[in-house]
Protein backbone atom coordinates (compact mmCIF):
# COMPACT_ATOMS: atom_id res chain seq x y z
CA UNK A 1 0.00 0.00 0.00
CA UNK A 2 1.55 3.60 -0.84
CA UNK A 3 0.44 6.69 0.42
CA UNK A 4 0.96 10.30 0.11
CA UNK A 5 2.68 12.58 2.55
CA UNK A 6 -0.17 14.94 3.50
CA UNK A 7 2.31 17.69 4.15
CA UNK A 8 3.44 17.66 0.88
CA UNK A 9 6.94 16.27 1.41
CA UNK A 10 8.47 12.90 0.66
CA UNK A 11 5.95 9.75 0.15
CA UNK A 12 5.97 6.13 2.52
CA UNK A 13 4.76 3.15 1.88
CA UNK A 14 2.90 0.67 4.47
CA UNK A 15 3.72 -2.33 4.75
CA UNK A 16 4.93 -5.39 6.95
CA UNK A 17 8.16 -5.62 8.72
CA UNK A 18 10.76 -7.91 7.85
CA UNK A 19 13.87 -9.53 8.75
CA UNK A 20 16.17 -6.50 8.88
CA UNK A 21 13.57 -3.82 10.32
CA UNK A 22 14.75 -5.22 13.78
CA UNK A 23 17.44 -2.47 14.85
CA UNK A 24 15.35 0.42 13.21
CA UNK A 25 11.98 -0.60 15.10
CA UNK A 26 13.94 -1.25 17.87
CA UNK A 27 15.51 2.52 17.29
CA UNK A 28 11.44 4.06 16.99
CA UNK A 29 10.61 2.37 20.33
CA UNK A 30 13.47 3.43 22.21
CA UNK A 31 12.66 6.81 20.89
CA UNK A 32 8.81 7.38 21.53
CA UNK A 33 9.31 5.34 25.04
CA UNK A 34 12.94 6.58 26.54
CA UNK A 35 13.55 2.53 26.56
CA UNK A 36 16.93 2.02 26.33
CA UNK A 37 16.51 -1.92 26.22
CA UNK A 38 14.64 -1.15 22.98
CA UNK A 39 17.63 0.61 21.10
CA UNK A 40 19.84 -0.06 17.92
CA UNK A 41 22.12 -2.56 18.39
CA UNK A 42 20.50 -4.90 21.26
CA UNK A 43 17.85 -5.84 18.76
CA UNK A 44 17.41 -9.69 18.48
CA UNK A 45 15.44 -11.23 15.51
CA UNK A 46 12.15 -11.70 15.82
CA UNK A 47 10.69 -15.36 16.53
CA UNK A 48 8.05 -16.89 13.82
CA UNK A 49 4.82 -16.29 15.35
CA UNK A 50 1.72 -16.52 13.25
CA UNK A 51 -0.34 -14.26 16.25
CA UNK A 52 2.07 -11.06 16.15
CA UNK A 53 1.92 -8.63 13.04
CA UNK A 54 4.05 -5.92 13.14
CA UNK A 55 3.34 -2.84 10.62
CA UNK A 56 5.87 0.06 9.75
CA UNK A 57 5.93 3.18 7.29
CA UNK A 58 8.79 2.87 5.67
CA UNK A 59 9.99 6.60 3.50
CA UNK A 60 10.36 5.95 -0.27
CA UNK A 61 13.53 6.78 -1.49
CA UNK A 62 16.14 5.66 1.02
CA UNK A 63 13.89 3.33 2.91
CA UNK A 64 13.92 5.00 6.31
CA UNK A 65 11.41 3.49 8.89
CA UNK A 66 9.23 6.57 10.03
CA UNK A 67 6.55 4.26 12.24
CA UNK A 68 6.29 0.79 13.34
CA UNK A 69 3.33 -0.57 15.22
CA UNK A 70 2.55 -4.45 16.94
CA UNK A 71 -0.58 -6.45 17.22
CA UNK A 72 -1.02 -9.62 19.01
CA UNK A 73 -3.64 -11.69 17.94
CA UNK A 74 -5.32 -13.12 20.97
CA UNK A 75 -9.37 -13.77 22.24
CA UNK A 76 -10.55 -11.38 25.01
CA UNK A 77 -13.83 -11.68 26.96
CA UNK A 78 -17.03 -9.81 26.56
CA UNK A 79 -20.47 -10.56 28.44
CA UNK A 80 -19.07 -13.92 29.24
CA UNK A 81 -18.02 -15.24 25.40
CA UNK A 82 -14.72 -14.57 24.21
CA UNK A 83 -14.32 -12.36 21.14
CA UNK A 84 -10.72 -12.82 18.97
CA UNK A 85 -9.27 -9.35 19.50
CA UNK A 86 -5.86 -7.90 18.69
CA UNK A 87 -3.79 -5.96 21.52
CA UNK A 88 -1.87 -3.22 19.66
CA UNK A 89 1.30 -1.87 21.41
CA UNK A 90 4.34 -0.21 20.61
CA UNK A 91 3.28 2.11 18.52
CA UNK A 92 5.92 4.75 17.30
CA UNK A 93 6.50 7.54 14.96
CA UNK A 94 10.39 9.06 14.46
CA UNK A 95 10.10 12.47 15.35
CA UNK A 96 10.75 14.28 12.27
CA UNK A 97 7.52 12.51 10.60
CA UNK A 98 4.82 13.58 13.29
CA UNK A 99 2.23 16.20 12.10
CA UNK A 100 2.26 14.46 8.58
CA UNK A 101 -0.48 11.52 8.88
CA UNK A 102 1.95 9.13 9.13
CA UNK A 103 0.94 7.64 12.50
CA UNK A 104 -2.84 7.94 11.51
CA UNK A 105 -1.99 6.15 7.93
CA UNK A 106 -0.16 3.25 9.95
CA UNK A 107 -2.79 2.91 12.49
CA UNK A 108 -5.55 2.58 9.75
CA UNK A 109 -3.16 -0.08 7.97
CA UNK A 110 -2.40 -1.86 11.56
CA UNK A 111 -6.32 -1.97 12.34
CA UNK A 112 -6.75 -3.08 8.32
CA UNK A 113 -4.33 -6.33 9.11
CA UNK A 114 -5.62 -7.33 12.40
CA UNK A 115 -9.51 -7.41 10.56
CA UNK A 116 -8.23 -9.49 7.90
CA UNK A 117 -6.67 -12.05 10.32
CA UNK A 118 -10.09 -12.65 12.11
CA UNK A 119 -9.74 -9.68 14.81
CA UNK A 120 -13.15 -8.13 15.64
CA UNK A 121 -11.50 -5.62 18.70
CA UNK A 122 -8.77 -4.09 19.49
CA UNK A 123 -7.76 -2.99 22.69
CA UNK A 124 -4.98 -0.87 23.73
CA UNK A 125 -3.35 1.13 26.55
CA UNK A 126 -3.22 4.74 24.72
CA UNK A 127 -0.57 7.69 25.48
CA UNK A 128 -2.86 10.05 23.83
CA UNK A 129 -6.93 9.51 24.03
CA UNK A 130 -7.53 11.60 21.20
CA UNK A 131 -4.87 10.17 18.36
CA UNK A 132 -6.57 6.83 19.22
CA UNK A 133 -9.88 8.28 19.49
CA UNK A 134 -9.83 9.79 15.81
CA UNK A 135 -9.35 5.88 15.14
CA UNK A 136 -12.43 4.64 16.06
CA UNK A 137 -11.58 3.72 20.01
CA UNK A 138 -13.13 4.45 22.57
CA UNK A 139 -12.57 4.42 26.80
CA UNK A 140 -13.03 0.80 27.88
CA UNK A 141 -12.11 1.00 31.25
CA UNK A 142 -9.57 1.80 33.99
CA UNK A 143 -6.28 0.01 35.06
CA UNK A 144 -5.92 0.69 38.88
CA UNK A 145 -2.44 -0.44 40.32
CA UNK A 146 -2.44 -0.43 43.64
CA UNK A 147 0.99 -0.31 46.64
CA UNK A 148 -0.41 -2.55 48.80
CA UNK A 149 1.72 -3.30 51.94
CA UNK A 150 3.16 -6.84 52.35
CA UNK A 151 1.97 -7.41 56.12
CA UNK A 152 -1.50 -6.91 54.73
CA UNK A 153 -1.19 -10.24 51.95
CA UNK A 154 1.06 -11.82 54.50
CA UNK A 155 -1.75 -11.55 57.04
CA UNK A 156 -4.38 -12.88 54.73
CA UNK A 157 -6.37 -16.57 55.37
CA UNK A 158 -4.08 -19.57 55.10
CA UNK A 159 -5.73 -22.35 53.02
CA UNK A 160 -6.54 -25.59 54.36
CA UNK A 161 -4.36 -27.29 52.11
CA UNK A 162 -1.39 -26.06 51.26
CA UNK A 163 -0.13 -25.26 47.96
CA UNK A 164 3.06 -26.02 46.29
CA UNK A 165 4.62 -23.22 44.49
CA UNK A 166 7.37 -23.77 41.43
CA UNK A 167 8.95 -22.05 38.28
CA UNK A 168 6.68 -22.25 35.48
CA UNK A 169 7.55 -24.49 32.77
CA UNK A 170 6.90 -24.97 28.92
CA UNK A 171 4.61 -27.52 29.87
CA UNK A 172 2.43 -25.82 32.10
CA UNK A 173 1.08 -23.47 29.30
CA UNK A 174 -2.31 -25.45 28.70
CA UNK A 175 -3.57 -25.46 32.61
CA UNK A 176 -2.95 -21.76 32.57
CA UNK A 177 -4.19 -21.00 29.34
CA UNK A 178 -7.39 -22.76 31.20
CA UNK A 179 -6.93 -20.86 34.13
CA UNK A 180 -7.29 -17.81 32.46
CA UNK A 181 -9.65 -18.38 29.69
CA UNK A 182 -12.25 -19.25 32.89
CA UNK A 183 -11.38 -15.66 34.49
CA UNK A 184 -12.04 -14.15 30.83
CA UNK A 185 -15.85 -15.53 30.74
CA UNK A 186 -16.15 -14.05 34.45
CA UNK A 187 -15.47 -10.75 33.62
CA UNK A 188 -15.00 -8.47 30.41
CA UNK A 189 -11.82 -7.25 29.11
CA UNK A 190 -9.63 -10.04 29.46
CA UNK A 191 -6.86 -11.51 27.37
CA UNK A 192 -5.96 -14.62 26.61
CA UNK A 193 -2.72 -16.12 27.54
CA UNK A 194 0.25 -14.56 26.35
CA UNK A 195 3.56 -16.65 27.31
CA UNK A 196 5.63 -13.90 26.79
CA UNK A 197 4.34 -12.12 29.52
CA UNK A 198 6.93 -10.14 31.36
CA UNK A 199 8.82 -11.21 34.62
CA UNK A 200 9.43 -14.33 36.54
CA UNK A 201 6.66 -16.48 35.87
CA UNK A 202 5.51 -19.52 38.66
CA UNK A 203 2.72 -21.90 38.94
CA UNK A 204 0.76 -22.98 42.16
CA UNK A 205 -0.33 -26.72 42.51
CA UNK A 206 -3.09 -28.44 44.72
CA UNK A 207 -2.94 -32.10 45.17
CA UNK A 208 -0.95 -32.58 41.90
CA UNK A 209 -3.03 -30.34 39.95
CA UNK A 210 -2.13 -26.33 38.61
CA UNK A 211 -4.57 -24.32 40.45
CA UNK A 212 -2.80 -20.55 40.05
CA UNK A 213 -0.40 -18.82 37.81
CA UNK A 214 1.34 -15.47 38.74
CA UNK A 215 4.09 -13.36 36.92
CA UNK A 216 6.16 -10.82 38.69
CA UNK A 217 8.97 -9.08 38.69
CA UNK A 218 11.23 -7.58 41.68
CA UNK A 219 12.27 -3.61 41.16
CA UNK A 220 14.57 -1.88 43.39
CA UNK A 221 12.95 0.46 46.01
CA UNK A 222 13.67 3.48 48.54
CA UNK A 223 11.47 1.98 51.04
CA UNK A 224 13.13 -1.45 51.23
CA UNK A 225 15.54 -3.76 49.14
CA UNK A 226 12.57 -3.88 46.33
CA UNK A 227 9.36 -3.64 45.50
CA UNK A 228 7.15 -6.70 44.06
CA UNK A 229 5.33 -5.67 40.86
CA UNK A 230 2.50 -8.04 40.05
CA UNK A 231 2.23 -8.35 36.01
CA UNK A 232 -0.68 -11.13 36.45
CA UNK A 233 -2.05 -13.27 38.90
CA UNK A 234 -4.70 -16.15 38.50
CA UNK A 235 -6.40 -19.19 40.53
CA UNK A 236 -8.87 -21.58 39.79
CA UNK A 237 -11.17 -20.44 43.39
CA UNK A 238 -10.55 -17.96 46.26
CA UNK A 239 -9.05 -20.19 48.52
CA UNK A 240 -5.80 -20.67 45.81
CA UNK A 241 -5.77 -17.08 45.05
CA UNK A 242 -5.52 -15.68 48.51
CA UNK A 243 -2.59 -18.64 49.04
CA UNK A 244 -0.78 -17.18 45.77
CA UNK A 245 -1.46 -14.13 47.50
CA UNK A 246 0.15 -14.73 50.63
CA UNK A 247 2.82 -17.33 50.45
CA UNK A 248 4.37 -15.40 46.67
CA UNK A 249 3.96 -12.09 46.93
CA UNK A 250 4.65 -10.89 50.22
CA UNK A 251 8.17 -11.10 50.49
CA UNK A 252 8.38 -9.31 54.02
CA UNK A 253 10.63 -8.59 55.19
CA UNK A 254 12.33 -7.68 51.98
CA UNK A 255 9.87 -5.71 50.16
CA UNK A 256 7.68 -3.65 52.24
CA UNK A 257 5.06 -3.18 49.17
CA UNK A 258 3.68 -4.54 46.41
CA UNK A 259 2.52 -3.35 43.16
CA UNK A 260 -0.62 -5.18 41.96
CA UNK A 261 -3.95 -4.29 39.70
CA UNK A 262 -6.41 -4.08 42.35
CA UNK A 263 -9.57 -4.12 40.25
CA UNK A 264 -13.61 -3.20 42.15
CA UNK A 265 -14.91 -5.71 43.46
CA UNK A 266 -11.87 -7.84 43.16
CA UNK A 267 -11.19 -10.46 46.00
CA UNK A 268 -8.26 -9.14 47.63
CA UNK A 269 -9.88 -5.67 47.74
CA UNK A 270 -12.29 -7.47 49.26
CA UNK A 271 -10.03 -9.15 51.85
CA UNK A 272 -7.72 -5.98 52.40
CA UNK A 273 -8.34 -3.44 55.28
CA UNK A 274 -7.23 -0.75 53.08
CA UNK A 275 -5.32 -0.03 50.14
CA UNK A 276 -2.62 2.23 50.91
CA UNK A 277 -1.68 4.78 47.91
CA UNK A 278 -2.79 4.31 44.13
CA UNK A 279 0.61 4.07 41.50
CA UNK A 280 -1.38 4.09 38.54
CA UNK A 281 -4.57 4.69 36.96
CA UNK A 282 -4.82 4.89 33.74
CA UNK A 283 -7.08 4.11 31.43
CA UNK A 284 -7.37 1.80 28.79
CA UNK A 285 -9.40 1.89 25.23
CA UNK A 286 -11.53 -1.05 22.83
CA UNK A 287 -11.80 -0.03 19.13
CA UNK A 288 -14.53 -2.42 16.89
CA UNK A 289 -12.54 -3.50 13.76
CA UNK A 290 -15.93 -4.77 12.32
CA UNK A 291 -18.52 -3.07 14.15
CA UNK A 292 -21.29 -5.97 12.83
CA UNK A 293 -19.24 -8.93 13.75
CA UNK A 294 -18.02 -7.73 17.45
CA UNK A 295 -21.87 -6.83 17.98
CA UNK A 296 -22.63 -10.57 16.81
CA UNK A 297 -20.04 -12.08 19.13
CA UNK A 298 -20.66 -10.44 22.28
CA UNK A 299 -22.31 -12.50 24.75
CA UNK A 300 -25.35 -10.24 26.37
CA UNK A 301 -27.41 -11.00 29.74
CA UNK A 302 -29.83 -14.03 29.73
CA UNK A 303 -33.63 -13.85 29.27
CA UNK A 304 -33.50 -10.08 27.49
CA UNK A 305 -34.90 -10.12 23.97
CA UNK A 306 -34.00 -7.17 21.77
CA UNK A 307 -34.25 -5.33 18.18
CA UNK A 308 -31.75 -2.35 18.03
CA UNK A 309 -30.59 -0.41 15.15
CA UNK A 310 -27.38 1.28 15.31
CA UNK A 311 -26.52 4.44 13.20
CA UNK A 312 -22.54 4.37 13.41
CA UNK A 313 -20.80 6.94 11.38
CA UNK A 314 -23.54 6.69 8.79
CA UNK A 315 -23.57 3.13 8.76
CA UNK A 316 -26.94 1.43 10.20
CA UNK A 317 -26.60 -2.05 11.44
CA UNK A 318 -29.72 -3.79 13.01
CA UNK A 319 -28.58 -6.29 16.00
CA UNK A 320 -31.04 -9.04 17.21
CA UNK A 321 -30.47 -10.27 20.99
CA UNK A 322 -32.09 -13.69 22.51
CA UNK A 323 -31.09 -16.54 24.90
CA UNK A 324 -27.57 -14.57 25.31
CA UNK A 325 -26.79 -13.82 22.01
CA UNK A 326 -26.55 -12.01 18.97
CA UNK A 327 -27.07 -11.46 15.24
CA UNK A 328 -26.52 -8.70 13.18
CA UNK A 329 -28.05 -7.67 9.56
CA UNK A 330 -27.41 -4.50 7.49
CA UNK A 331 -29.80 -1.96 8.70
CA UNK A 332 -32.71 0.28 7.09
CA UNK A 333 -31.76 3.93 7.98
CA UNK A 334 -35.58 4.24 7.36
CA UNK A 335 -37.11 1.71 9.16
CA UNK A 336 -39.07 1.78 12.07
CA UNK A 337 -38.39 0.95 15.72
CA UNK A 338 -35.36 1.84 18.24
CA UNK A 339 -32.79 3.37 16.49
CA UNK A 340 -29.51 4.67 18.03
CA UNK A 341 -26.91 7.37 16.56
CA UNK A 342 -22.93 7.35 17.68
CA UNK A 343 -20.17 7.19 16.99
CA UNK A 344 -17.45 3.82 16.65
CA UNK A 345 -15.44 5.38 19.34
CA UNK A 346 -18.31 6.21 21.42
CA UNK A 347 -20.29 2.84 20.51
CA UNK A 348 -16.91 0.40 21.51
CA UNK A 349 -16.85 2.36 25.12
CA UNK A 350 -20.88 1.13 25.64
CA UNK A 351 -19.83 -2.17 24.21
CA UNK A 352 -17.25 -2.13 27.08
CA UNK A 353 -19.92 -0.83 29.79
CA UNK A 354 -17.54 1.94 30.48
CA UNK A 355 -20.02 4.56 29.04
CA UNK A 356 -23.39 4.72 30.17
CA UNK A 357 -26.03 4.81 27.38
CA UNK A 358 -28.34 6.74 29.99
CA UNK A 359 -26.04 9.18 30.78
CA UNK A 360 -24.57 9.68 27.47
CA UNK A 361 -27.86 10.18 25.65
CA UNK A 362 -28.30 13.10 28.66
CA UNK A 363 -25.05 14.58 27.44
CA UNK A 364 -25.67 14.36 24.32
CA UNK A 365 -22.76 11.96 23.12
CA UNK A 366 -25.44 9.60 21.70
CA UNK A 367 -28.79 10.31 20.14
CA UNK A 368 -31.96 8.10 21.38
CA UNK A 369 -35.09 7.76 22.96
CA UNK A 370 -35.10 7.31 27.02
CA UNK A 371 -36.69 3.95 26.73
CA UNK A 372 -33.90 2.87 24.03
CA UNK A 373 -30.93 3.90 26.15
CA UNK A 374 -32.74 2.03 28.72
CA UNK A 375 -32.69 -1.22 27.17
CA UNK A 376 -28.70 -0.44 26.02
CA UNK A 377 -27.61 0.04 29.87
CA UNK A 378 -29.39 -3.66 29.99
CA UNK A 379 -27.81 -4.99 27.42
CA UNK A 380 -23.98 -3.77 28.05
CA UNK A 381 -24.37 -3.93 31.55
CA UNK A 382 -21.73 -6.02 33.79
CA UNK A 383 -18.55 -6.14 35.85
CA UNK A 384 -16.15 -3.26 35.02
CA UNK A 385 -14.11 -4.05 32.11
CA UNK A 386 -10.16 -4.72 33.26
CA UNK A 387 -7.16 -5.25 31.07
CA UNK A 388 -5.62 -8.01 33.09
CA UNK A 389 -2.06 -7.44 32.34
CA UNK A 390 -0.15 -5.14 29.57
CA UNK A 391 1.17 -6.21 26.74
Amino acid sequence: MRSADPAGGAGFVLRAARAGDEDAVAGLVAQAFSDDSHRPGLAQAWPEDPAVLRRVAERTGDGALLATATLRLAGQGWGGRVVPAAALAGVAVDLTARGRGVGAALLADAFAAARAAGALVVALIPSTHAFYRRSGCGTAGRRPVYAIASHQLRALPRPAVRLVHRAATPADAAAVAALVAARSVRGNGGLDHDVETGGAQFVSERAGRVVGWCALRRRPSTRSLYTVVVHDLVAADAEAELAIWRDLVADEPSASQVHALLPTGSLLEHHLPRQTEPVEDSTWMLGLLDVPGALAARGYPAGVSARVRFDVDGTATTLHVADGSGRTAPGDPDADGPAVRLSGADLASVYAGHLDPVAAAHAGILTTDPSTAGLLRTLFAGPPAVLDRPF
